[in-house]
């Protein structure tokens, strides 16, 4: 984590799933809808992710009872391909969307070996790591990609004109933990400045540019910026071609009808996302690769360590490793998070977890 939390509470995966998948389908939501939501949320969460867990609740919930997200609505197949597709998520929430257009890709790949989906009229979805695994756990290569609201300048600019635009690329392992890359490309997620402002954390210089394109400490300051990509110009050239491949070829909103997720809820996302997988043994021996895998993992791992480091980390291994922890401590929240559930479970008429 990337900040500190001051006052906390542990609550166990299901629990915290379960609550939230009852806020929910308070709003509207069917259960096998809203159990994708919140098991999306959670799982960010239980990894250590939590600019995409359920923080995020709060505001999917309000996007839909102000008319931004329809929480009825489903994905549909506008036009295929053997080993390619468009999904129109017909403004659904984007977790839904992005299950069934991964599952999509999925069956198409496990036939022609590869396949790509594409999304328009989605919404923001979490983190792509969950969908990229979802190809993992078939013994597939998975990727994710999607476009977001306008959060960062172009680099040598100051106004918010890119999303941060994540992807994620996941891999099987045989011995060890799968790989998993999931990254913005802004140096953090803005749902880290806002969890900051959430648990008045000041944050690093290097997060975040004010108004004026200045580095700053304030949460308050960076969240109306702008936050600074990574790698500076290659952070800003990453974000715009993934928000190419993510919206322009489905059709989906880039530039100017890019949508604030936070400060413009009444107002259909039309997030782009594309999902890609690629099936092992289309390519090569399923067992063969994943031994290869194992022992590139513990090449890497066995390099000479750099002064003040005493272990080499894989992408997704920290990740993995909080997750089993707090599979069996439970999952850490803030306080502020839980106060926030407490006051939409009040608005929405669900009961409080004790």
């Amino acid at each position: 984590m990337d900040y500190t939390f001051h006052e906390t509470m542990r609550i166990p995966y299901a629990a915290m799933r379960d609550w939230t998948q009852k806020l929910y389908m308070a709003v509207g939501m069917n259960e096998h809808d809203a159990w994708i939501c919140a098991d999306t949320a959670v799982m960010a969460d239980a990894r250590g992710v939590y600019s995409h867990g359920c923080m995020r609740t709060p505001i999917y919930c309000n996007r839909i009872m102000q008319g931004g997200t329809s929480a009825s609505a489903q994905p549909s197949i506008e036009k295929e391909r053997v080993a390619t597709a468009i999904v129109d998520g017909h403004n659904a929430m984007g977790q839904v969307v992005a299950v069934y257009a991964m599952k999509i890709a999925i069956e198409k790949a496990r036939q022609c070996g590869t396949a790509s989906v594409s999304i328009k009229r989605g919404n923001h979805f979490g983190t792509c790591a969950y969908f990229a695994e979802m190809a993992v756990r078939e013994d597939m290569i998975g990727f994710a990609w999607t476009n977001g609201g306008p959060v960062m300048a172009p680099w040598g600019g100051r106004e918010r004109q890119l999303g941060n635009n994540p992807f994620a690329i996941a891999l099987p392992c045989g011995k060890k933990r799968s790989i998993v890359l999931d990254m913005a490309q802004s140096v953090v997620a803005r749902g880290k400045v806002v969890m900051a402002m959430k648990t008045k954390t000041p944050i690093p210089d290097t997060w975040a540019l004010d108004t004026e394109g200045c580095p700053t400490t304030d949460p308050v300051a960076g969240y109306w910026g702008t936050v600074r990509p990574s790698g500076d110009y290659k952070g800003s050239g990453l974000s715009i071609l993934v928000s190419m491949i993510s919206s322009i070829l489905p059709g989906a909103a880039i530039g100017a009808t890019l949508v604030d997720l936070y400060e413009q809820l009444a107002v259909p996302f039309n997030a782009g996302q594309l999902l890609q997988v690629i099936d092992i043994s289309a390519m090569t021996d399923l067992e063969e690769f994943k031994d290869r895998m194992d022992d590139y993992v513990e090449y890497l791992k066995n390099g000479k360590k750099a002064k003040g480091f005493t272990e080499i980390f894989v992408p997704g291994e920290l990740e993995h490793i909080m997750y089993e922890k707090q599979m069996k401590e439970g999952v850490e929240y803030p306080l502020e998070i839980i106060q926030e559930y407490h006051a939409l479970c009040e608005k929405l008429g669900v009961e409080k977890m004790a």
